[in-house]
């Protein structure tokens, strides 16, 4: 009998191995300690996560989004992943409590979502920004920090290789004294792209959405103490959401002076981003990759530290997010851009919409 038995566990482990690449006990334990995850909101953002989260043999997926449609495409881009579906993010909580909900929802419905998680004893992942008011966005912070919830907010960009390596030269001291810098992002593709028309029904959302620009830019100089800033809407495109074309000027606590510029005009899509010290600049151009250093102590000689395109590493940007939200909060190690962050990331873009001209 026990012969038997050795024999038919050997059998097994044969198939499995040949077919799973693994052994059954790699795949027993990725069952144990596997991350029930939650997606509820399936626009392209939601749908992205979704599909790369299904790539994950440590995640137990669940999608959630009262539009059907919106199930079924998510559905059909995951391949031999079996998957559940809710219409109702109440059902699903009810369900089956998630260990993570991923909040990909409208930004004013991020709070609701996040709010209901807490209560639920369930950690967040909110997609930037943290929500559409600064009001709303402090009572879910503040919820997360009394309910001990890890929370992570999606400003993922600070996990690009091109703003690394930038990061590193000024780190290193590469540009001297950082005395200024300018961030441009022109994206008429992202109304083109959207799955409703909030962004043309809901002012300034133009400002609100590109807050991953102020994000990079409080990431490279630090904070803001003053801000001045211009919009209009302009130009005969057949989307134009009020404003279309926006600029602000910043003025950082170290005195250097930073602009933004957004639009929703530009096509095809154009994002650009230049740090100046007094030793020397940088220029990035996120769709290109071409990263540029000029040093003064090489006179006139620019160095080239390029990297592929955002577009070709945007699957791997997630990805890496992804990895970083499951090792820390496995961990109990703070997220890497946390409430706090994503606070003062809405709280520059609501200053700048107060002092628009």
């Amino acid at each position: 009998m026990l012969l038997a038995i050795t024999w038919l566990l050997m059998v097994v482990l044969q198939y499995v191995n040949k077919f799973c690449g693994s052994n059954l006990f790699e795949i027993l334990s990725n069952m144990k300690n596997r991350t029930s995850v939650l997606v509820v909101g399936l626009g392209s953002i939601g749908q992205r996560h979704a599909r790369l989260l299904s790539e994950r043999s440590d995640v137990e997926l669940s999608i959630c989004d009262r539009i059907e449609e919106y199930r079924a495409q998510t559905i059909a881009s995951i391949h031999g992943r079996k998957i559940t579906e809710y219409a109702d993010f109440t059902i699903a909580l009810k369900r089956k409590l998630p260990d993570i909900v991923f909040i990909c929802v409208p930004n004013q419905f991020h709070v609701l979502i996040g709010l209901e998680a807490i209560k639920n004893g369930v950690d967040i992942f909110v997609e930037k920004p943290i929500s559409d008011s600064i009001e709303s966005a402090r009572k879910l912070v503040a919820a997360a920090e009394s309910g001990k919830r890890f929370m992570q907010v999606g400003y993922m960009l600070r996990l690009d290789e091109g703003l690394s390596k930038m990061r590193e030269l000024v780190e290193r001291g590469s540009l001297g004294n950082l005395i200024g810098g300018r961030a441009m992002i022109g994206t008429y593709i992202t109304l083109l792209n959207a799955k409703n028309q909030d962004r043309i029904k809901y002012p300034n959302s133009l400002i609100v959405d590109y807050t991953h620009e102020i994000d990079f830019i409080r990431w490279f100089f630090g904070d803001v103490v003053d801000i001045k800033a211009m919009g209009a809407n302009l130009g005969s495109l057949d989307m134009r959401p009020k404003p279309n074309i926006f600029q602000m000027l910043l003025r950082m606590k170290s005195g250097a002076l930073v602009q933004i510029h957004m639009d929703y005009i530009q096509f095809p899509q154009r994002r650009i981003f230049e740090v100046y010290g007094d030793q020397g600049s940088l220029s990035y151009d996120f769709m290109t990759g071409e990263i540029r250093h000029f040093g003064f102590q090489r006179e006139h000689q620019w160095e080239d530290i390029s990297v592929l395109p955002i577009t070709d590493r945007w699957d791997g940007l997630f990805r890496a997010e992804h990895e970083m939200i499951f090792s820390r909060r496995n961990s109990g190690s703070v997220p890497l851009v946390s409430g706090e962050d994503g606070l003062r990331a809405l709280e520059i873009a609501e200053r700048a919409i107060d002092a628009m001209s």
